[in-house]
């Protein structure tokens, strides 16, 4: 036998979710499996007729209960730490644009941020239809754990119109987002107006009421 010989076990745990976990196991000496875990009966199972070693009967059943309670016990402490923290967020979206090197063309670009799990769907469509030379950028990490994604349309300006941005994610429950190209800035015009005039209505309550309080001093 060689000088240094190491044994080591190793605990694979597959999560689908909070609630069901599934477990396997196997020990190693060197790079030879010897042993592996029954996920039925919960059990340590020998791969080689001398595996077993010289552990007593007693002594291989204290093991395996001892491995029994960790494995439990592992996944248990997981799924609380999960339970913590939500499975799914909504993803926001948001569209921008900017001159493309084409004369007379628009770089459209729809923003996708804040989305959990990683899988999304994301394309420009016009009346239901996928348009072609839709652009996907890679899927990147935010710095919360999220994912950002942005997906780009090569247009010429006249042909801006129409065009929609959806966005299919599983948190969405189904309810897809669509951002209609052009009536972001009408949204804002609008949002504008209505500050616009909820000041107006402040400023003259507080006038009105300057104006009263100060008749009722004189009075």
């Amino acid at each position: 036998a060689p000088e240094h010989v190491s044994f080591h076990v190793i605990q694979t745990a597959s999560f689908a979710n909070q609630s069901w976990a599934q477990c396997q196991g196997s020990g190693w000496l060197d790079d030879l499996q010897t042993h592996g875990w029954e996920r039925e009966s919960n059990t340590i199972t020998f791969l080689h007729t001398w595996a077993k070693g010289n552990f007593s009967n007693e002594e291989f059943l204290y093991l395996n209960r001892l491995f029994r309670v960790y494995s439990i016990r592992l996944v248990q402490d997981i799924q609380a730490h999960a339970s913590q923290y939500p499975t799914e967020l909504r993803p926001e979206a948001w569209l921008s644009s900017r001159p493309s090197l084409g004369s007379g063309r628009l770089l459209l670009a729809c923003h996708v941020s804040g989305f959990y799990p990683k899988p999304v769907w994301v394309t420009w469509m016009r009346n239901e239809q996928e348009q072609l030379g839709t652009e996907y950028g890679d899927i990147l990490p935010n710095a919360d754990g999220t994912w950002y994604l942005q997906v780009t349309l090569d247009v010429a300006s006249e042909e801006a119109a129409g065009l929609s941005c959806r966005v299919r994610h599983s948190s969405l429950g189904g309810q897809d987002i669509i951002l209609y190209w052009g009536h972001h800035f009408s949204m804002n015009w609008t949002a504008l107006v209505v500050v616009m005039v909820t000041l107006v209505i402040l400023i003259v309550l507080v006038l009105w009421f300057k104006k009263h309080w100060s008749y009722q001093d004189i009075l």
